[in-house]
């Protein structure tokens, strides 16, 4: 709907006592609608007289045809003016879908003449296509609009977007997919998308100085991951993504895509996923596609053919991936009784990240193991306990997340240190250095399992 038809139908259900002459006094009518908003009672929005103000609307009016660019609370005020005076109010649904024609005008020319933010040129673009989208979310013959709407804001503000406009946009893309305008599998990947730049805005939190909104963030993430519940369990996943293979299975990208979704919900237990871990090696042999089928290999516990996959694995460029390969040969070498190259391979792991205390738990259980093969003596098979609980102890001092699992650890092999009296024998003290030989060959501390420690 054009602009002047428009306004004129806005005019004609309130009507306003205000004459308009060729010279416009743009001062004045924006103070008589500034100051007739401010005392109109929003709680009430009724079109009559007690409520609506018809000096409010056609003031209005008057600044936002003759001089829109003079203020930007022409547009933010308007919004107001027409949700709460006109659309709330709707006599049926032509008359309503006229209003919001109105709305998305406003909204546009704010667009139009105020681009610009405290950010820079066009950085207000991008905020005013958000509001507009989270306020049309409300109007189901708009979702469309609402959802190109917040997408687009999205796009314009990359890494730092607006929190609500996530919000508002999952929402929509929700929604879109139950209207039929658009397939499962976006729910899914722009679920990821959309947890990628809230994570990112969350790990800066302090560099952004967004400290005070730190909360609204994890709010926001919180209501996307129960959000994405209902789509995310894999029988559903593995349902929408099987159609999109069957009909491409040549098509990288979506390869790729597949096997990361899946991944990252602990579906590769599938047969979808091994089939799309095969066909993409097939045709893009890569280290990161040789760790999908190495880790789809190790979940159905085939380890000589994770194990040539998985070290291909170990040379990609993402340290993440390398990282966790060398950690699943570190596993597969503890389940095969290979405990020195097992500590080689949690090693590598801990170079790529030290961060991480998963390799440390590794290296502590490949030690705990080791009793059978490090027996010289009594003493010395027992002993091993010692170096592992102190791998367990490096663990949660690297990584806090491990701690849970590593006091789990250091209590249950506590309870199986040697006796005081075990070690009399040869002579070995509390807190005396031991050396722990055989292939792990590293000093510790003496601890008894009777010693109260």
């Amino acid at each position: 709907m054009k602009l002047g038809k428009t306004l004129l139908t806005i005019a004609a259900i309130c009507l306003s006592s205000v004459a308009f002459a060729q010279d416009v006094d743009c001062e004045t009518a924006y103070s008589l609608y500034r100051e007739a908003f401010k005392q109109w009672d929003a709680s009430k929005p009724k079109c009559d007289p007690k409520n609506v103000n018809p000096v409010m609307i056609s003031s209005w009016r008057t600044v936002l045809l003759n001089c829109p660019e003079m203020r930007q609370s022409t547009f933010t005020d308007g919004a107001k003016i027409v949700t709460n005076a006109f659309i709330k109010n709707a006599k049926n649904d032509a008359e309503r879908e006229a209003y919001i024609d109105t709305l998305c005008m406003v909204y546009d020319m704010r667009a139009q003449y105020f681009p610009d933010g405290p950010k820079g040129p066009n950085t207000n673009v991008s905020n005013v296509l958000g509001r507009k989208g989270i306020d049309l979310m409300a109007y189901p013959s708009r979702l469309e609009t609402a959802y190109a709407s917040l997408k687009s804001a999205i796009e314009l503000e990359g890494k730092l977007a607006n929190n609500l406009f996530i919000d508002g946009y999952f929402k929509t893309v929700i929604n879109m997919v139950k209207a039929g305008k658009l397939d499962e599998s976006e729910i899914i990947e722009e679920y990821s998308r959309l947890m990628d730049i809230l994570d990112h805005v969350l790990d800066n939190i302090e560099e952004y100085g967004y400290e005070k909104i730190a909360d609204s963030y994890l709010s926001t993430k919180n209501n996307l991951e129960a959000a994405v519940q209902p789509y995310a369990n894999c029988e559903d996943l593995i349902r929408i993504y099987q159609k999109k293979f069957d009909a491409d299975p040549d098509n990288v990208e979506l390869l790729n895509k597949i096997a990361t979704v899946l991944s990252a919900r602990n579906c590769d237990k599938s047969d979808l996923y091994l089939a799309v871990a095969v066909k993409l090696h097939k045709l893009n042999p890569s280290a990161e596609s040789a760790y999908f089928i190495g880790k789809r290999y190790l979940a159905d516990q085939e380890y000589n053919k994770a194990t040539g996959y998985l070290l291909e694995a170990t040379k990609s460029e993402n340290t993440v991936q390398a990282e966790q390969a060398y950690k699943y040969l570190a596993q597969i070498m503890l389940k095969e009784s290979n405990f020195e190259q097992g500590r080689i391979y949690a090693n590598r792991a801990i170079a790529l990240d030290k961060t991480d205390g998963e390799p440390y738990m590794i290296i502590g259980y490949l030690y705990a193991s080791s009793g059978k093969v490090c027996n010289e003596n009594p003493l010395h098979s027992k002993a091993v306990l010692w170096a592992a609980v102190d791998k367990f102890q490096k663990a949660k001092e690297v990584d806090p997340e491990q701690a849970s699992k590593a006091n789990e650890m250091i209590r249950e092999y506590s309870k199986m240190f040697p006796t005081s009296e075990d070690a009399f024998f040869y002579n070995v003290f509390e807190g005396d250095t031991y050396h722990v030989g055989c292939w792990i060959n590293e000093d510790t501390k003496a601890r008894f399992s009777n010693s109260g420690n």
